[in-house]
């Protein structure tokens, strides 16, 4: 997301510089509006290389921290202790160096007169839309002890899913990983040795272990142009998936892939229903809701079809409507939300699709060590056959020939 440099006036006339990230100019703008900024200069920086510096081995605000932030300010909050010197306490006894920074930039735009959720929407790359939106909602209604506690929920949710899919497809990488590095050593030191006895022997070799006499001799000669390849491959595949074109075919992949792609959908509707249900019992309107839901889903396909939920909805239209059309809600999903529409229920609907999609996403992680076994055991079954072939069929002739010549 790009990044924009701004100077601007507060409530009171004060000059305020800083940057802040947004979708482009005009969403700037208007996030410095809601900020209670009067814009005067507002240009995009541009990315510009930097040499190492402390801040290249700082260690990050990771989502565990917001989220026992959020549970320690709330008991805080809840207690009757004031909200700036809640927020001056937490910053004092965090581990986290950078993380108790923005906490004290925090604290100081409360004291000089900023509401809590300007003073966290100075910092985009920790507090996302989302957050700030929330908390917005939750001072207006007066809320914000439930509001936290709903982000603090939010966000173990999220990371809780991340977590089991990290778990379920660590099998798999081990496998591969260890089937690669046997390769590198079988290459580098048992191939060859058998490969010079192949070459001193007139003997017609089989396909097999010609095509392992080649790759062998590639991998020797030419190993420095395979692992530059490698990474060049690598690099300018990240870079393409960060252009527009690129992360829409990436995302619709992910989708569309064999296994991993019903697992990948469910946890999109996971995160776009349990995100929406949340945000509609903070009283923020529904197209707000939709706006900030688009925001945060992580797939551009499924961010697409928010976004005509929105549109539909400005023209007046229904959500299960415009679902069914989408093709991308299940038609179980698409009932449900017709029923919330038309019974005044729509956030505990809601939260019964985000139920059952997290279910259904459970039920997914917890078979795909199942569907993957046989994909692997087919994989290095295939390898170990190739290698067989390769170097024992040359073997069996060479021992017919030493019959032979007994």
């Amino acid at each position: 997301m790009p990044t924009f440099k701004y100077r601007a006036r507060d409530r009171v006339g004060k000059a305020i510089t800083g940057t802040l990230e947004a979708t482009g100019t005009d969403n700037a703008r208007f996030r410095l509006g809601e900020m209670g900024y009067i814009p005067i200069v507002l240009e995009e920086t541009k990315d510009k290389g930097k040499g190492l510096s402390l801040k290249f081995f700082s260690r990050g605000v990771s989502t565990q921290d917001i989220i026992v932030f959020n549970r320690q300010l709330s008991t805080l909050f809840a207690a009757g202790i004031p909200l700036l010197r809640a927020v001056q306490a937490l910053s004092e006894q965090v581990e986290n160096k950078a993380f108790q920074k923005i906490l004290q930039k925090v604290a100081t735009d409360i004291q000089a007169g900023f509401s809590f959720s300007d003073s966290l929407a100075k910092h985009p790359a920790v507090f996302s839309d989302l957050f700030v939106n929330m908390i917005r909602a939750g001072e207006a209604s007066g809320t914000l002890e439930d509001i936290l506690k709903r982000l603090a929920s939010l966000a173990e949710h999220d990371a809780e899913t991340k977590a089991k899919i990290k778990a379920a497809t660590r099998y798999p990488k081990i496998v591969v990983g260890v089937m690669l590095i046997a390769v590198v050593i079988l290459m580098k030191f048992v191939v060859p040795n058998f490969m010079q006895i192949f070459k001193e022997v007139e003997l017609e070799l089989p396909l097999a272990t010609r095509m392992l006499i080649a790759a062998n001799d590639i991998f020797s000669n030419y190993w420095y142009i395979l692992f530059g390849a490698a990474g060049g491959i690598y690099f300018a595949f990240n870079a393409y998936t960060r252009t527009k074109v690129g992360r829409r075919q990436m995302d619709n992949f992910k989708l569309k892939v064999p296994i991993f792609g019903p697992i990948f959908h469910k946890v999109a509707m996971s995160s776009f229903t349990m995100t929406m249900s949340t945000l509609n019992r903070s009283g923020l309107s529904i197209i707000k809701n939709l706006e900030i839901c688009a925001e945060v889903v992580g797939n551009v396909i499924v961010t697409e079809v928010i976004i005509k939920l929105k549109e539909s909805v400005k023209e007046g239209k229904g959500l299960a409507s415009t679902m069914k059309e989408s093709k991308v809600f299940t038609p179980m999903v698409v009932q449900m939300m017709s029923a919330g529409e038309e019974s005044g229920e729509l956030d505990n609907m809601l939260v019964k699709v985000s139920e059952y999609y997290d279910m259904e996403v459970d039920y997914a992680i917890k078979n795909l060590s199942t569907l993957i076994e046989p994909v692997l055991l087919a994989f290095l079954g295939a390898g170990v056959l190739f290698l067989m072939l390769a170097i024992f069929m040359p073997m069996w002739d060479l021992v017919k020939i030493a019959q032979k010549n007994q």
